[in-house]
This record gives C-alpha cells, sequence and structure tokens, in this order.
C-alpha cells in the first residue's frame, strides 16, 4: 500500500529543469545583464556592478524556490491585465468608456 507521498526520481528532476548559469536560470541571468549593463552606460560608473550582484542574489534565492520563475512571470505578462468592467460586457476584455 502506498505511503501517499510521491517519489520523485533525481534523473527526472535534472532532466527536468532549465537550463541554469551560477545558479540563476538563463532567462534571468540575459535580464540581468542587459540590466547591469543599461545602468552602467547611464551612470558612468562601476557601482552599477555592485547592483548587479544584488540583483543576482535576489534571482539566486528566487530560482532556489521555483526555477522557472522568470518564465511564468513572462507568461502572466504576456497574457495581459483583466479590464475591470468584465462583467458588464459579458466576462470579455473589453476597454470601451460605456
Amino acid at each position: 500500500m502506498a505511503s501517499g507521498r510521491l517519489q520523485a526520481d533525481p534523473l527526472y528532476q535534472g532532466l527536468a529543469r532549465p537550463p541554469m548559469i551560477m545558479g540563476v536560470s538563463y532567462m534571468y541571468f540575459i535580464l540581468n545583464g542587459l540590466i547591469t549593463l543599461m545602468t552602467f552606460i547611464h551612470a558612468q560608473d562601476f557601482t552599477a556592478y555592485i547592483m548587479g550582484a544584488f540583483i543576482h542574489g535576489f534571482g539566486y534565492l528566487l530560482c532556489m524556490k521555483e526555477p522557472r520563475a522568470v518564465e511564468l512571470w513572462m507568461l502572466r505578462m504576456s497574457k495581459g491585465y483583466q479590464s475591470f468592467n468584465r462583467a458588464f460586457h459579458h466576462h470579455t476584455n473589453s476597454y470601451d468608456v460605456y
């Protein structure tokens, strides 16, 4: 009889994880690099790299919990927000003022 607890195979877990660079997902690593580079170009100072290290630390903690957190957030943002007057327009996203 089963104990009710699911067993996870370590091989499957390793194959199902996204590609990681320095403990964060590839997409987060690219976004962090772009943000740090734009901040460095704007500020003309090396403190942008310190900020990049803090952003990377936040991403490391985020990716320890859910490796695909950035991809899930991007998927949610691509769907768009629901309008406030959905019920009036039969549950469709309509931006009509009437």
